[in-house]
């Protein structure tokens, strides 16, 4: 840790369901650090390898997983047959929270979709877009939204990572009704845009619960063969670093945030999920894209028909996926067509938490 940093300390804390709530995490660690907080990160598999990776200097905790797979296409399907797994997990990390607080003097909280991550008396802060969970049933859509937000309601604060209003990136899940201190922060993104040499026709960014990331890798893999085109894919495999390279076919098994970002700014299309941290990338880097939102996951089939809408950003679903007639369709689709309104300093949030905290 570096000699200047005096202030409180920070736990950040975040999900592993997929890489996005990892990575959106690490410009408020970035901003945290800058503004002299001390930070100590905690997740679980993947997540925890990525904040390994990232932040190798600062203290890491490891949290019990949720374990959340995608056997089924249907999101009610999964959750509901793994409901006790994740509320154990989930009592299981407030347990641990409880120690690492006791143990670090722990003055403030920020957690990334991890609904254990809080206490009391230690200001916490919950991050999320998705304060309105879509799912095709109304009642069940009802009853979830509903305990959705008394679960937030434990924390201090519930931050956005959004603006405010209809020109907005998520739509209605973030609608904040009924949320006792909404606060919007802007998007988030550990990416900056600038001009780099082209290199790859196709970069395919995987993430997300398996085993549909698997799947989806084959099937890119199994079309990209079949087509002229130099392609990179990007497993989202935090565990262990592997490249490998077959004529215009490269695979890595993951980037650090600096080289994934000259990665895909020197690639003319992206592939991807339509994770809402993506979204959040990608518009920053001004990308073309092709999504596929995870069977099932009806947030993300949510956010896909929305920006396909727009014309922002070309999707489709995994089963009807055609590599070769996608990209025939990309030039209807620009990031231009996003036009946001408001403008909202990371670095003040920051400030004002730290502020907070100290009061």
């Amino acid at each position: 840790m570096p000699d200047e940093i005096q202030g409180p300390k920070i736990i950040v804390a975040a999900l592993n369901w997929g890489l996005g709530h990892a990575t959106r995490c690490i410009p408020i660690i970035n901003e945290l650090i800058k503004q002299h907080a001390e930070v100590i990160l905690a997740s679980d598999g993947r997540a925890y390898e990525l904040f390994r990776s990232e932040f190798p200097n600062l203290k890491l905790f490891q949290l019990a997983p949720y374990d959340v797979t995608y056997a089924k296409e249907q999101m009610v399907l999964n959750i509901a047959g793994q409901l006790p797994v994740i509320l154990l997990g989930i009592y299981k990390e407030h347990k641990a929270l409880l120690k690492i607080i006791q143990q670090e003097d722990i003055r403030g909280i920020i957690s990334d979709n991890r609904f254990g991550c809080y206490h009391p008396k230690v200001f916490s802060v919950f991050l999320t877009h998705q304060l309105n969970i879509k799912i095709p049933l109304k009642p069940i859509e009802m009853f979830t939204r509903l305990i959705n937000r008394k679960v937030i309601d434990r924390f201090h604060e519930c931050w956005i990572p959004d603006y405010p209003g209809k020109e907005n990136i998520s739509g209605e899940l973030s609608i904040p009704k009924g949320i006792k201190n909404p606060i919007f922060i802007g998007p988030l993104t550990r990416f900056k845009n600038k001009i780099v040499e082209n290199k790859y026709d196709v970069i395919a960014l995987l993430s997300g619960p398996e085993p549909q990331r698997s799947i989806l890798e084959k099937i890119i893999i199994e079309q990209a063969c079949h087509l002229d085109i130099n392609i990179i894919i990007v497993q989202g495999k935090t565990e262990k670093f592997e490249h490998i390279k077959k004529g215009q076919l490269e695979i890595v098994s993951f980037l650090k945030a600096k080289e994934l970002n000259k990665t895909i700014l020197s690639s003319d299309v992206v592939i991807c999920r339509s994770g809402y941290s993506t979204i959040m990338d990608l518009l920053a880097l001004h990308k073309k894209a092709i999504m596929i939102p995870t069977p099932g996951q009806t947030e993300q089939e949510y956010l896909a028909e929305s920006f396909h809408k727009r014309k922002i950003f070309y999707s489709v679903t995994q089963k009807r996926f055609n590599l070769k007639e996608a990209l025939l369709h990309l030039n209807d689709f620009n990031t231009n067509n996003f036009h946001p309104v408001n403008h909202i300093s990371l670095d003040k949030t920051i400030s004002e938490f730290l502020s907070k905290i100290s009061r």
